[in-house]
């Protein structure tokens, strides 16, 4: 039985031939170069956000979503789930650490030293904060 659309057919297989070459293109080119080292502010080094946030000077000029995991105290309750940290260096930043994070049965005062893990948020018109999510407290 003939098809009633007769110029169907050749579209459709050009299509699905550009299709089959398209999809292979990407299974084939990869890159496989150096890197871009980070860019740097001043003395301060601007990590990518692959790399890790150690200080909070650091976390202070880092981009959005850096991995950061900082060593010190968390100084004062600001509101509900948000705290000021202090890092070895005596440089503070605003955390956000939910609730759920926080060890059961175990308190945390400004001289209990941790470990936060969490990613930088970068803010346009306020310096940066960190979510926390994770805390590790410290001996």
């Amino acid at each position: 039985m003939p098809s009633k659309i007769t110029g169907f057919k050749p579209l459709l297989c050009a299509a699905a031939a550009s299709f089959g070459i398209l999809s292979v293109a990407p299974a084939i080119a990869q890159y496989t170069g150096p890197t871009a080292s980070p860019a740097t502010t001043g003395s301060v080094m601007v990590p990518s956000v692959a790399s890790h946030v150690t200080t909070v000077e650091q976390a202070l000029v880092a981009p959005d979503d850096a991995v950061a995991v900082i060593e010190g105290f968390i100084v004062n309750r600001l509101k509900h789930e948000h705290y000021t940290f202090r890092d070895d260096a005596g440089r503070t930043i605003e955390i956000e650490l939910d609730d759920k994070y926080l060890p059961p049965g175990r308190q945390i005062t400004d001289t209990t030293r941790v470990r936060i893990t969490g990613e930088v948020d970068r803010h346009r018109f306020r310096p940066n904060d960190i979510d926390v999510k994770r805390i590790e407290i410290l001996p």
